[in-house]
């Protein structure tokens, strides 16, 4: 009998090194406003956490370092994310921390997750009896946002009833400026485009679209310059072209193409790639002249900073498209 005795507590430990019984969890954070969305986050006490998010054709795991600092949690590599898809995961949680914060209700105002607090933030921590109520504000403060960009403006061609576009024109210091999403039509009737403005310059993704619903051309903008990938297409449906533009401040807001340009026929058979400067170069030599004359490791970083930035609209939105069958 002993020793099967020593050899079921041995199993039992063996057992406890690969399942629950490490003390590998930290804390973890549930959402609980949104039933039809799974999302949580799990800290680790290696100095890692894992997210993941799902929700209808939205997925997304991530996983980064943090750290402990006053007893308060710090959380690090969010910034892949884009400020739009931080306030679709954000939301209501219960909140395991063990014995270092306790449980509690955590809620998420908009896309502040990367300011996790530990408990000292009253803010972001609610008691458990002010859930319901902090739930119906919320929930209120949403429906009043979303009427307000319902309430759009009907731009008609001149003279006559066919819609031009759709979007909020407001008066701000005396001028009109477009804000927020906008669709613009053809004179026939069909979607010619659509996307976001910020005091009337294009932001974010814009999707362009041929009269027969197809996509023309997709990519995204920053202060109403294009940035980042660009992909255009047949009217078949087929890639036509994609590229990166770059945006240059300082030389009067410029945009140009850089790095490999790829060409094709309407059967998407590659038939050319134009060549221009890549932007590692562009960016490594721009920090590394007057005025910036940062070393070499530390133009390398700055340049992948800012292509990282180039590419976020367009890769969040490939991301947030169902995966293909």
């Amino acid at each position: 009998m002993k020793p099967k005795i020593i050899l079921l507590f041995l199993l039992f430990v063996i057992l406890c090194g690969y399942t629950s019984c490490q003390t590998e969890v930290l804390g973890k954070y549930y959402n609980i406003e949104d039933d039809k969305a799974l999302h949580y986050v799990d800290f680790k006490a290696d100095g890692t956490f894992f997210h993941y998010y799902k929700k209808d054709t939205v997925e997304r795991s991530h996983s980064g370092e943090w750290t402990r600092e006053d007893n308060k949690i710090h959380i690090f590599n969010w910034e892949e994310y884009s400020y739009e898809y931080l306030k679709i995961i954000s939301g209501m949680g219960k909140v395991e921390f063990g014995t270092i914060l306790g449980n509690q209700i955590f809620w998420i105002r908009g896309p502040f997750l990367n300011n996790t607090p530990d408990g000292s933030s009253p803010g972001s921590y609610i008691k458990e009896e002010d859930v319901e109520k902090v739930r119906s504000d919320s929930k209120e403060e949403e429906e009043r946002w979303q009427k307000y960009l319902k309430d759009k403006d009907t731009f008609y061609y001149p003279n006559t009833k066919i819609i031009k576009a759709i979007g909020i024109e407001e008066i701000i210091s005396g001028k009109k400026v477009k804000n927020y999403a906008w669709k613009h039509f053809y004179e026939t009737g069909e979607l010619e485009s659509e996307g976001n403005y910020s005091s009337n310059k294009k932001k974010g993704i814009w999707k362009y679209y041929y009269k027969n619903g197809k996509f023309e051309k997709i990519g995204a903008y920053e202060g109403g310059l294009k940035k980042g990938t660009w992909e255009k297409y047949f009217e078949n449906g087929q890639l036509k072209e994609v590229g990166i533009y770059i945006y240059i401040y300082h030389l009067n807001h410029k945009i140009e193409k850089r790095g490999d340009w790829k060409i094709y026929d309407t059967n998407r058979k590659l038939i050319k790639t134009e060549k221009f400067p890549t932007r590692e170069k562009y960016y490594d030599s721009l920090y590394m002249a007057p005025p910036y004359d940062y070393s070499k490791s530390d133009a390398i970083e700055k340049r992948n900073e800012r292509i990282e930035v180039l590419d976020k609209d367009y890769n969040d939105y490939k991301a947030s498209l169902p995966a293909k069958k």
